[in-house]
């Protein structure tokens, strides 16, 4: 196997065995190959080592990926590639460069626009991440990709969740190469069993009055019109199946706004369990659906004092890894994404990930999952669902964990149809059907209790006090760190540790007083004194040189002519 680092690389980049073989076969297989391999299995390094490898052959490149990664790609390449000029493509009407890239990275939202362009490169491989996004033969960007893929002697084509709707789609995904192609297929449980199990936990939270009051007045009328409007398409002759798959566009719309209200309902039990997260020193990824919920959650957080990052559909595409790298480094201590950041990023710094509000699929959810359980995961993850008891949630919750089974017996020998509309038809299906989903034992007053106190201000905390074994120094800076306060100094004590921020002679005499933000951890605050004015000496009157020279001769004149005064007397 040829090395996998360029002779520029100063820090050698290695493949495990099992991406080595997947870059092997890729140019056994002419470098025209469908990687279906899962989630946090390698897919972005093992497409750019085979591009250190053969860059005269496979140069140009143009890649096309999710919004939410572009960014990454373009880091990683510059690891893997260092030799390459990157292009990413962020924008409509930025030209391409005069000078030809080695590597074009572009967004599936931008691919329609720069079609033309993008033919015009001339390039040689074609990289299509996440490539179950061109599913739709009749989509736009589906056409786009098949025309760049016509054009290009190299197509690899990448994607984690390869049956995301049918076994129809893996079908589509072949016809990119006029031919059956080869393919590689593994999951994470085989190519890295070291990596720690996850474990599914259902959360039971409750509404606060007001919103669960709100809930129920749209939950009837919802009721109400589902009703009426399948006895009034039976009653036209139509079958029932065939009326509530005509009723499933409209009623997804109408479902969303009860999911909406659920979610908003939902914010106080999330920002409360995330407050005990953070405060027991554990970093936390949050994913939900709708802005509003986001946009609550980010706003009750700020109070709490807890900072966090946002990658939703509008964050700024060149802002997103930042926010990522800021999470990953230890500077925030909760990362919330929606559905834009649910694909292709690393967060394996959380070991819990919540999710506020569920996705349509089990899909969805599962590309969701594995932004924490991916190969440089050292702890077993925890995923959490905020389960609203006597909800929407209850059914939803029933059709997903249907799916789920569904899909792990039958996956490449049946037709699962596991996407949005599907799950929206079985919903209408069995409205009236009884759910209970399964739970596990939770606070049942989580969401209903007062909320915490927030964390208290940096600029008026003396001293953090961690009690008890579990922390280090590197865990109590870490924990400092993520909650944004600058540690002067740590030491040990005899039940714990003590990170001091500020100095005890800063604050008034009688002012310090200890915070409890949980069993382990207690902060002392006061008021800081302000510092005295010292007013500043004033600056000697000092003339240039110049200046100096003129004054002397002046005076020696000076001395002279009252010389010659008092002789002349």
């Amino acid at each position: 196997m040829p090395d996998t680092t360029t002779s520029t690389t100063k820090k050698k980049l290695t493949l495990r065995d099992f991406q080595k073989e997947d870059v092997a076969y890729m140019k056994q297989n002419n470098y025209r190959v469908l990687v279906a391999n899962g989630q946090g299995t390698g897919k972005t390094i093992e497409c750019l080592a085979a591009i250190a490898i053969d860059r005269q052959m496979l140069c140009p490149v143009i890649i096309v990926c999710p919004a939410s990664v572009l960014w990454n790609w373009c880091k990683e390449a510059r690891k893997w590639c260092k030799w390459a000029r990157i292009h990413p493509i962020t924008n409509k009407i930025e030209p391409l460069p005069r000078r030809t890239a080695h590597i074009y990275v572009v967004s599936w939202a931008l691919l329609t626009e720069r079609a033309a362009e993008l033919a015009s490169i001339g390039h040689r491989l074609l990289i299509a991440d996440e490539a179950h996004f061109a599913k739709n033969d009749e989509a736009m960007r589906s056409k786009v990709l098949k025309a760049l893929a016509k054009r290009s002697k190299h197509l690899l084509l990448l994607t984690g969740t390869p049956l995301v709707n049918s076994s129809s789609e893996l079908q589509q995904l072949k016809s990119y190469f006029g031919q059956e192609p080869a393919m590689i297929r593994r999951l994470l449980s085989d190519v890295a069993p070291d990596v720690p199990d996850k474990t599914r936990l259902t959360l039971p939270v409750y509404l606060r009055p007001r919103h669960a009051e709100e809930y129920k007045k749209a939950f009837l009328m919802f009721d109400k019109w589902l009703r009426m409007e399948l006895r009034k398409r039976m009653d036209a002759g139509e079958a029932e199946a065939a009326a509530q798959r005509a009723m499933a566009a409209e009623a997804l719309v109408k479902i969303g706004y009860l999911r909406r209200l659920v979610g908003i309902g939902k914010t106080y039990a999330a920002v409360d369990w995330v407050s005990r997260a953070v405060r027991v020193g554990e970093p936390v990824v949050l994913f939900a659906e709708h802005q509003e919920v986001v946009r609550r959650i980010k706003k009750m957080l700020k109070r709490q004092n807890i900072p966090c990052v946002v990658v939703a559909g509008n964050t700024p595409k060149s802002q997103r890894q930042k926010y990522v790298n800021a999470f990953q480094k230890g500077h925030v201590s909760v990362f919330i994404g929606t559905k834009a950041a649910h694909t292709g990023i690393t967060l394996t710094r959380a070991r819990h990930l919540c999710f506020v509000e569920r996705f349509w699929t089990s899909a969805d959810e599962e590309q969701a999952e594995d932004r924490v359980r991916r190969i440089s995961q050292r702890y077993s993850t925890k995923i959490w669902f905020l389960h609203a008891m006597g909800t929407v949630d209850d059914r939803i919750a029933e059709i997903i964990e249907t799916k789920r089974r569904l899909i792990a017996k039958s996956i490449g020998s049946e037709e699962i149809d596991d996407m949005e509309q599907s799950s929206v038809v079985d919903l209408v299906a069995n409205w009236s059907k009884e759910v209970n989903a399964p739970v596990v034992e939770g606070n049942p007053m989580l969401g209903l209790v007062k909320s915490l106190p927030s964390l208290p201000d940096p600029k008026m905390t003396q001293a953090i006090i961690f009690k008890g074994s579990r922390w280090n120094e590197p865990s109590v800076k870490a924990w400092c760190k993520m909650n944004r306060y600058k540690v002067a100094s740590v030491r040990q004590k005899h039940n714990g540790w003590e990170a001091t921020i500020a100095s005890p002679s800063q604050f008034r005499q009688g002012s310090l007083e200890i915070v409890k933000v949980s069993k382990l951890v207690k902060i002392i605050t006061g008021i800081r004194m302000k510092p005295v004015s010292v007013p500043s000496a004033p600056k000697p009157n000092r003339l240039k040189i110049g200046t100096q020279v003129k004054a002397k001769k002046y005076l020696n004149n000076r001395r002279k002519r009252s010389k010659s005064k008092r002789k002349t007397r």
